[in-house]
């Protein structure tokens, strides 16, 4: 392993579920619980004020093993959005239709005076 791929000893949270290829949110929602049970379960955090950290030697216990950073250059998933000036006129998505609304009026009429008693004859 060379210099270039050595982690930090501490991980932002961020940088933790890059590491560990989970999303932000959930990376937050583990390190949430690890306070919360104690320790007992979740990703290990440490609490500077209103900073968290991650020790990177609790994250190594943590999955068995020494872990490295992540190949940014290798993204598993490739960008499918072309370039703008490789987009045609019809890719481009057009503006939201706006939504239609009925004008209600209140008319003050007398219901008597829809009915036609005329025709009853």
């Amino acid at each position: 392993m060379s210099a270039g791929d050595r982690l930090p000893p501490l991980l932002t949270i961020e940088e933790a579920a890059k590491v560990l290829r989970i999303g932000r949110t959930k990376a937050y929602a583990l390190a949430t619980e690890w306070r919360t049970t104690g320790g007992q379960s979740g990703l290990p955090v440490v609490d500077f004020g209103n900073v968290l950290r991650v020790p990177l030697c609790q994250l190594e216990l943590l999955v068995g093993g020494e872990l490295t950073a992540p190949d940014d250059t290798s993204d598993p998933v490739p960008s499918v959005e072309p370039a703008p000036d490789q987009r045609d006129e019809q890719s481009v998505p057009a503006t939201p239709r706006q939504r239609r609304t009925t004008k209600r009026t209140h008319k003050d009429t007398d219901q008597l005076s829809l009915i036609d008693l005329t025709s009853h004859d």
